[in-house]
């Protein structure tokens, strides 16, 4: 086996002579054979190496764990560093689950160590059983190109790189160089929870389709290997188109122009919005059915948002996708007196009107429609008083074809977004709300062939 390890070091350039190298060992039987087998190589390779255990506290016994990992790591002499995380607590905090909380916290300690001690590589104990378990759960659940890739032997994260020296040797090679050494490890009982998608893929779906192909997990590593060529390539185009979009960002939010959005090639669309939520909550994991559903949602006319996991939320607004972590702040109550004919601007919502009076009459027509704008044409001697442009109050009302309709009543049926709805710019005269920019018409102000003189406002982004 040790011969593979130094092929598989090899090929991909793991490590070079000098290199210091924390060693991530959960006291289970990869990572100590990882342990073993870079002590063995550790003359050979002049390498430095430290053991690193993350206790997550999750299991009764993970503190013997921690002791056991202790002492082996004594016993082979080289330098041991440890913490205990809580697990479930980070879990609620951040909404997400128990899997992904313990993974999250376990690569910060390791990172945070490495940066600590000065080590440049992280060696981690998966194997290919993992990479071929890896690939068919999420086959099982229709991953893309990016997830089918499954895990990558040399991943670079923050200034470390982290190594997969085992990653093409079998499980069974794995434990029989272990009983060859006469090496001690420590059995994690949730292995063998068959309520766990991966231990049924393990125990129960491998070895059925390894009666098909007795190479199974070789050509799964292969096909994994190739998929992860194409999935680096691409993952260096929608960086680049990523970096293109963006109008804006902070910490909790990253703003995206939806026009270029859109004009991307639609692969190129998913994979740039996965980087842009992971922008956004590094610890969100989408599925192909979360980003298939908002590509399909963002290409729709209209404002609306969609909720993803971790409470990640996307927003469409006008020209915009917005991926966020908070909720798009609502303005104040505002209101202006429309110049007519003239130029009003409202600040607030970034919308500017354009009013003008002209006559009436069957030959009548709006402007033409530029993008980006809305054109009203009302009766001007309908209109009672002055005309305001302002946001919603309690009580408003609009007359529609249908009949008089509350406006709560009518952005719950348009499935406007709540905060979204303090942000819509209405036309009001003294007595009624006359138009809900670019969603309805007062049909008692609307112009008819009748009307004499025409007030036509036109509002515009700007």
């Amino acid at each position: 086996m040790l011969d593979q390890v130094r092929k598989t070091i090899a090929r991909y350039q793991m490590l070079q002579d000098g290199d210091y190298v924390l060693v991530a060992v959960s006291g289970g039987v990869d990572s100590v054979v990882l342990l073993h087998v870079l002590t063995e190589l550790k003359r050979e390779l002049k390498l430095s190496l430290a053991v690193a255990h993350f206790d997550h506290g999750i299991r009764p016994n993970s503190a013997q764990d921690a002791e056991f990992v202790k002492k082996l790591a004594r016993s082979l002499r080289v330098r041991f560093y440890t913490e205990r995380g809580d697990v479930p607590a980070y879990a609620k905090a951040h909404k997400i689950s128990l899997e992904v909380a313990a993974r999250s916290l376990r690569y910060q300690f390791l990172e945070k160590t490495a940066q600590a001690h000065k080590f440049k590589k992280i060696a981690l104990g998966h194997t290919l059983n993992d990479q071929a378990e890896t690939l068919l759960m999420r086959l099982l659940r229709g991953s893309g190109l990016e997830g089918l890739a499954g895990i990558p032997p040399v991943r670079s994260a923050q200034g470390y790189q982290y190594i997969r020296p085992l990653i093409e040797c079998t499980r069974e090679q794995i434990e029989s160089f272990a009983r060859a050494h006469t090496l001690c490890w420590r059995e994690d009982p949730t292995n063998y929870d068959m309520t766990i998608l991966r231990n049924k893929i393990r125990h129960e779906l491998i070895p059925a389709l390894r009666e098909y192909n007795p190479k199974l997990l070789e050509a799964l590593g292969r096909t994994a290997r190739l998929l992860g060529q194409a999935a680096q390539y691409l993952e260096r185009e929608a960086e680049q188109a990523l970096d293109a979009l963006v109008a804006g960002q902070n910490v909790q939010e990253l703003i995206l122009d939806l026009k270029r959005f859109l004009a991307l090639p639609e692969y190129l669309q998913a994979l740039v919005l996965r980087r842009a939520v992971g922008r956004v909550h590094q610890l969100c994991e989408l599925e192909a059915v979360h980003i298939e559903a908002v590509v399909e949602w963002a290409s729709r006319r209209g404002e609306g948002e969609l909720h993803l996991p971790a409470e990640v939320r996307v927003l469409r607004r006008h020209n915009q996708l917005i991926v966020t972590m908070r909720p798009v702040s609502a303005p104040q109550h505002f209101e202006y007196v429309l110049t007519v004919p003239g130029e009003t601007i409202v600040p607030e919502t970034g919308w500017r009107f354009t009013t003008k009076l002209g006559k009436g009459g069957r030959g009548a027509r709006p402007a033409r429609r530029a993008e980006d704008t809305e054109i009203c044409l009302l009766d001007a001697d309908k209109i009672q008083g002055n005309l305001v442009v302002r946001n919603r109050r309690p009580g408003d009302r609009i007359c529609l074809r249908e009949g008089t309709k509350k406006l709560q009543d009518f952005f719950v049926d348009k499935k406007i977004p709540r905060e979204a709805r303090d942000a819509l710019p209405l036309i009001c005269d003294e007595n009624t709300v006359i138009w809900i920019v670019g969603q309805a018409v007062n049909e008692s102000y609307r112009a008819t062939p009748r009307t004499r003189r025409i007030l036509e406002i036109i509002a515009e982004r700007i």
